[in-house]
């Protein structure tokens, strides 16, 4: 098959193909924006020795190694978190983090308008196409429309810096648009959207099957063990252990590159093993959901949803998949968020018991760079569940419209429409709302489990006792010997009910009307015409 023909077939279709392939290219541009951004982060440099003080203000480094405030140079930037280098990388890597709920959006785009893409393929193999060919035509669909989405999201990106280029009259910007990502980053970027959307599609035909008389789909029925309950437990075990270790590293005088690895892996393996957990613990979850209703329904839209759960469990995990992870994610922020506002606490009451001692005036820290931390955050989080409930909204759709022959037999059968829409809330809402309290629950406990759940602070000084001179405090050894120390404060960090409601609250009001969107497809796919589909 030519690469011609290839682009001909890829490029044939009805309304359905056209959505999928809009909607693959609205999510392959959302993905380069964000990869975009972030290398334009990487991309931004400041001089030598700069760091942001906690009220915004630059210090330089001086001769003697400690940082003072200077006026003789303007951050470029509002933000602190792009001012200072050593925070850039942070920034960046959660702007790429951004795009794990773009794929996973891609990847149910992949799904969309399944039977008349099968029934197309199956003509392709009647045709004379080989099974390489036809997932070869499927996958050169999915870049052609990833391929597109990437030029639109360069030109929204070079655009977006122009119209958001906002300096004020010293010339600090809010955001990095006075620079632009190397030429080797945006080829990259250019190279690697369309690659991963190529891969995720022709992935998504791994368990099918294509035959000239049509279409075979193999599905997981083997039951949810309780593996993922196990992954849950040893992440947040791996997370437990940490400060133990740093611990025994203090003891031991470990080199501190060999204890910052150490730790760092075990942060990364306890994230990832507590989101693989809760994810792929979405299919137990749905399993078990499908029994109770099963057994304690007692009207057919129950039943009806029991027995579809328990039938294919494992659509829960696919369709919640980025949404759960972005919930994972936010609740470990509103954690951390939490012990870092207890610590800044602490510090500013042993702070102010110091001054006191000392018999002068106190003035609280600005906290604004931590504040400003959380918020960006917090805005990425939304994104994030912005996205995945667009995939769900998208999987929602594709799940109704591909069962419309079987659901236009009940309706012809004398089925009220009404209970078909309420068993298929049912099977979204009977799972997801476990889901997500078992993600927000998880996310929570992992920075519980890094940090401890107080924190304490103290604050010496050094007073120069009578008969010595005033400049005694500047000797070390005099300051290691008549040091003051204030009592220490210990804080206890509370648990982020409040964060932790609206992450819980917004995801669920989220799937509540992307579940009432979806069910206006119903109508269209039930109607008697649809029993002559095949």
């Amino acid at each position: 098959m030519s690469p011609l023909t290839s682009l001909r077939l890829a490029a044939a279709g009805n309304r359905s193909d056209t959505a999928r392939i809009a909607l693959t290219a609205a999510g392959a541009m959302l993905g380069t924006v964000s990869l975009l951004s972030a290398a334009t982060v990487l991309s931004i440099v400041t001089p030598k020795g700069l760091r942001v003080s906690d009220s915004g203000a630059p210090m330089l480094e001086n001769a003697s190694g400690g940082y003072v405030e200077t006026d003789a140079y303007t951050l470029p930037y509002t933000n602190a978190l792009l001012s200072e280098g050593g925070l850039r990388p942070g920034v960046a890597v959660s702007l790429i983090l951004l795009t794990i709920p773009v794929l996973a959006f891609v990847a149910q785009c992949s799904r969309l308008g399944a039977p008349a893409r099968d029934r197309r393929l199956a003509a392709i193999r009647m045709a004379g196409g080989t099974p390489r060919q036809v997932i070869w035509v499927a996958a050169v669909e999915s870049g052609l429309a990833a391929t597109l989405g990437v030029a639109l999201g360069f030109g929204v990106f070079l655009l977006g810096r122009l119209v958001i280029d906002n300096p004020d009259a010293k010339g600090t910007r809010p955001l990095p648009t006075d620079v632009l990502p190397g030429g080797i980053a945006m080829a990259l970027v250019a190279l690697v959207v369309p690659l991963l959307v190529t891969v995720l599609s022709a992935g998504a035909l791994r368990r099918v099957a294509v035959t000239p008389l049509g279409v075979v789909r193999s599905t997981r029925s083997n039951r949810p063990g309780v593996t993922p309950g196990v992954l849950v437990i040893l992440g947040i075990g791996a997370c437990a252990i940490i400060e133990p270790v740093n611990q025994y590293f203090a003891r031991h005088q470990t080199p501190p590159d060999i204890a910052l690895s150490v730790v760092t892996a075990l942060v990364l393996i306890g994230v990832l093993m507590v989101s693989v957990g809760v994810v792929v613990g979405t299919g137990w979850i749905t399993y078990q959901a499908g029994r109770l209703l099963h057994r304690f329904a007692r009207r057919p839209a129950g039943l009806l949803a029991g027995r579809r759960m328990m039938a294919d469990p494992w659509s829960g995990s696919r369709t919640f998949t980025a949404m759960l992870a972005a919930l994972i994610i936010g609740a470990i922020a509103a954690g951390m968020h939490a012990w870092t506002a207890t610590d800044l606490r602490a510090n500013e009451l042993a702070n102010r018991l110091s001054a006191e001692q000392q018999g002068q005036p106190y003035f609280p820290q600005h906290t604004t760079f931590y504040v400003r931390a959380d918020e960006l955050i917090g805005y990425a989080v939304v994104v994030g569940v912005v996205i995945a409930a667009a995939g769900l909204l998208v999987a929602l759709a594709d799940s109704i419209v591909a069962r419309r022959r079987t659901l236009s037999s009940l309706v012809a059968a004398g089925a009220p429409r009404g209970v078909l829409a309420r068993a298929t809330a049912w099977q979204v809402l009977a799972p997801v709302v476990p889901a997500i309290l078992l993600a927000v629950s998880a996310g929570v406990l992992l920075p519980r489990r890094v940090f401890r759940e107080s924190t304490s602070a103290r604050t010496g000084f050094c007073e120069p006792l009578p008969g010595d001179p005033a400049d005694a405090c500047n000797d070390a050894a005099y300051v290691e010997r008549h040091m003051v120390w204030t009592p220490e404060v210990t804080l206890q960090v509370p648990v982020p009910w409040e964060q932790l409601a609206l992450l819980a609250g917004g995801a669920l009001a989220a799937t509540v009307a992307v579940t009432a969107l979806g069910l206006l497809f119903l109508r269209t796919s039930t109607a008697v015409g649809e029993l002559r589909t095949t």
